[in-house]
């Protein structure tokens, strides 16, 4: 990362990019292994560390808040997916969508309290990108789908190293409607792919992939277009 770059990001900031680039680690160690081990012990301990450093700043307060609780809560559910996937496919469907509605409960709560914050939303999304990238991990290491839904797994984290090289005005994207509901039906197509009928999650997994490359590549234009504005004025 360029020298201006350290200046100018914050602590959370800096912490994502060695996230990124933990996590694209991490992704090597999983394919290598066959295994989403190498994911969940990587995720799990960078976001302990996201933790660690933020902890003069979790919210306003300075408390953790419920809604950061709800968060690690989320994060620690996590570890029980391998072994319910291996168990039969209504587990990882059940679990995954008590995540995917408890990923609408903190950031709710959050609001309603007053409670967000820099490390909130930081702490949020990425433990949403972990989510994403163990559900694409298990799904191809289980044989339900292809190994390429892995780079689906991953734009989040090239995603933000795509960030400090371009240098935009700021070092995280906005979060606008079409990119929740993509990542949304992503993790719902990805849920099916565990129960046994290819022919529903197969189109259904392609069509909410070619969504969340849309989103990212739609963010991606934004931040380097307001990169040029920034390096012109």
């Amino acid at each position: 990362m360029p020298h201006a770059a350290r200046r100018t990001a914050t602590v959370v900031e800096r912490w994502s990019l060695l996230n990124a680039l933990g996590m694209l680690g991490a992704a090597a160690g999983a394919l290598w292994t066959t295994s989403v081990w190498p994911l969940l012990g990587s995720g799990g301990g960078l976001l302990a560390g996201l933790v660690w450093v933020a902890r003069s700043r979790w919210t306003e307060s300075g408390a953790f808040g419920a809604a950061n609780a709800v968060t690690a809560l989320r994060v620690l559910l996590l570890g029980a997916l391998p072994p319910l996937t291996a168990a039969g496919p209504w587990g990882p469907v059940v679990l995954g969508g008590t995540f995917l509605a408890a990923d609408g409960l903190d950031g709710w709560w959050a609001r309603r309290r007053g409670l967000t914050s820099e490390f909130g939303a930081f702490f949020d999304k990425e433990a949403d990108a972990l989510f994403l990238l163990v559900l694409c991990a298990l799904s191809a290491f289980e044989g339900h789908l292809p190994i390429w839904i892995l780079g689906v797994g991953l734009l989040r984290y090239g995603f933000v190293v795509m960030l400090f090289l371009v240098q935009p005005p700021e070092k995280t994207e906005s979060r606008f409607s079409f990119a929740r509901y993509a990542y949304g039906a992503m993790v719902g197509a990805l849920l099916c792919s565990f129960l046994p009928y290819p022919r529903l999650y197969e189109p259904l997994v392609t069509l909410a992939a070619g969504a969340l490359l849309l989103s990212f590549a739609w963010s991606t234009v934004q931040l380097v277009m307001r990169a040029g504005t920034e390096r012109q004025g």
